[in-house]
């Protein structure tokens, strides 16, 4: 489902980097950020997502599974595959997919 929410990821090493969302799913998300991470690298992730039914904050362990350089340097795509996602994710995402109509299948696949 694409939506820009704020995600702010954090690496093992305590790095932070600042970025967005393009798209998101109950098993994963697309970032974009100015940094190129590693495959396979683990990554907790803070969510807030702005909306009309108020803002939400999701705290997600992810691990990077693809990253793709955008053009003119405008930093990465970083495809991220949910670790054990929270029920209250899961459910607000399910949500807003029903709310807009795509449909279950889109929700339910990777981002």
């Amino acid at each position: 489902m694409p939506v820009v929410w704020k995600a702010t990821l954090v690496r093992l090493n305590g790095e932070h980097l600042s970025g967005s969302t393009d798209n998101v799913s109950t098993a994963g998300l697309n970032v974009i950020i100015a940094k190129e991470l590693v495959i396979g690298e683990p990554v907790r992730m803070d969510i807030v997502t702005p909306c009309r039914l108020g803002t939400r904050f999701f705290k997600l362990d992810c691990v990077v599974v693809y990253q793709k350089g955008l053009e003119q340097n405008l930093g990465y795509a970083v495809g991220f595959k949910l670790l054990q996602p929270a029920d209250e994710y899961v459910g607000f995402v399910e949500m807003l997919t029903q709310e807009k109509g795509w449909g279950r299948s889109i929700a339910s696949g990777a981002a």
